[in-house]
């Protein structure tokens, strides 16, 4: 049942992109000034939820060393991703008004839907040490990705992409999180003597 609820909230946590990007079909075009604010609120939000959530946690449940091994870790990980997953996407199927917003946009859905693995593994693994934990992290990152929902779908819709592609776009974004938040619930009910590396590494 516990690892159920966690994929669910990170379910919800991952689809609030699309409601960002539903905001973007609302409000047309924004500005950079305002994406480099919306960004800096996300970046906000996922920073307090390491650092007062997750690292906290892990410190509480292990020792400093298997927490510094965690992190080093996850970095490790992430960066292996961004060097050696595929950043392309499907050829064009619409007329491209503006070819540096597509590509700002393809640059953004990569970068999200990278980063919303390890959002994943928060909840799932701080949802499995701590349900309190892991509803307070899925109600953040919800809120945190809502604006990169936004960032998302604006630079799309800039260079012309219809509606329900963009959507479908921000949407699919955040589909990472319940996949990896199961992936982490699960393996700590098998391995629980990792609770703190993986809080670590989340």
């Amino acid at each position: 049942m516990n690892i159920l609820n966690a994929v669910l909230l990170s379910l919800i946590a991952g689809l609030a992109t699309g409601l960002g990007g539903a905001l973007v079909s609302l409000f047309g075009d924004l500005n950079m000034r305002t994406y480099d604010g919306l960004l800096g609120f996300a970046a906000g939000v996922m920073t307090a939820v390491a650092t007062l959530g997750l690292v906290y946690e892990a410190m509480i449940q292990g020792s400093l060393l298997m927490v510094i091994l965690g992190i080093a870790a996850g970095a490790a990980a992430l960066y292996f991703f961004d060097r050696f997953l595929p950043h392309e996407h499907e050829p064009l199927t619409f007329q491209c008004k503006n070819p540096t917003a597509y590509r700002r946009g393809l640059m953004l859905l990569a970068a999200m839907t990278l980063h919303n693995i390890p959002e994943g593994l928060a909840v799932g693994t701080g949802y499995a040490a701590e349900p309190r934990l892991g509803l307070l992290l899925a109600v953040a990152i919800a809120l945190h990705n809502i604006p990169e929902g936004v960032a998302i779908a604006g630079p799309f819709r800039q260079c012309g992409m219809p509606r329900r592609q963009y959507l479908a776009w921000a949407t699919g974004s955040g589909l990472a999180e319940p996949l990896a938040a199961l992936i982490g619930a699960a393996a700590l009910v098998v391995f629980r003597p990792m609770l703190p590396f993986s809080l670590a590494f989340a």
